[in-house]
């Protein structure tokens, strides 16, 4: 659709958690024109600063809760709305300074009403953008 729009352009958030470790916050938008069920997402080759970031490393925020990643796919009747980018969680990052860093992200959605032989269409774009890291605070 629009692949230089995936990676909203804002501030990174930051957050330390107990053990010194960070988490960073970013938001990307749904790779199609109409609403699509959130159990269809397909995060993947996300990379921070180049460093590839394991899948049981992501968060996403669904209704203003934390859902480990992992889950989404049993999230049966969650909708994930156009004009709605989702927020992304990368947890467990050491050394990140302030300054800009380097997201990578590939963003898939299935399309349940479209099906190509026995399977529904996924959609996927994918974008690397430099942003920069606001305020941190506590978790």
């Amino acid at each position: 659709m629009f692949p230089d729009r995936l990676i909203v352009p804002e501030e990174l958030g930051a957050e330390e958690d107990a053990v010194g470790a960070t988490a960073v916050t970013f938001r990307v938008r749904l790779p199609w024109y109409r609403a699509l069920p959130m159990d269809g997402l397909h995060l993947s080759d996300v990379a921070f600063d180049g460093r590839p970031v394991t899948s049981d490393q992501l968060d996403v925020q669904i209704d203003g809760t934390w859902t480990p990643y992992g889950e989404v796919a049993g999230l049966r009747g969650v909708w994930w709305f156009v004009l709605d980018p989702l927020r992304v969680r990368i947890r467990g990052l050491e050394q990140v300074g302030d300054g800009e860093h380097e997201v990578t992200a590939t963003v898939g959605a299935r399309v349940p009403y479209i099906v190509l032989g026995s399977k529904a269409l996924v959609i996927t774009e994918a974008l690397t953008r430099v942003l920069p890291l606001s305020a941190r605070s506590a978790a």
